[in-house]
């Protein structure tokens, strides 16, 4: 899985543990764990070996790992194969692919609407 914005500026590595909100400008790919809330400007991804437990904001996400809280897109939210999603989505467009668990509710806005928040 890549960034499909193209430019990534903040990477948490496979054998980082954070335990803290994160607030990122641009893009942040998360590979290691993460306990703590996420606010990206632009795109998030989870790697495969993602485990983040913390609400996501940001504008489009890539999930390929697992996440304990809840996601707010501006734009589109993609589950790929793998993926583990325990939390309420709040989007434009989601996708999700063969074989990812996903337990919550999802709430697709319009775009107006969902820059309010």
């Amino acid at each position: 899985m890549s960034n499909k914005e193209g430019k990534l500026d903040t990477l948490i590595g496979k054998e980082t543990v954070i335990t803290g909100n994160i607030k990122a400008r641009g893009s942040l790919r998360v590979d290691g764990q993460l306990e703590g809330n996420i606010t990206v400007s632009d795109t998030f991804t989870a790697g495969a070996s993602a485990r983040v437990k913390g609400d996501v904001r940001c504008k489009d996400a890539f999930i390929g790992g697992r996440i304990e809280g809840n996601v707010y897109s501006q734009g589109k939210v993609e589950m790929h194969a793998g993926a583990h999603l325990s939390g309420d989505v709040t989007c434009k467009g989601l996708v999700i692919q063969d074989d990812v668990f996903f337990e919550g509710r999802c709430s697709m806005k319009e775009k107006e609407q969902n820059n309010k928040k």
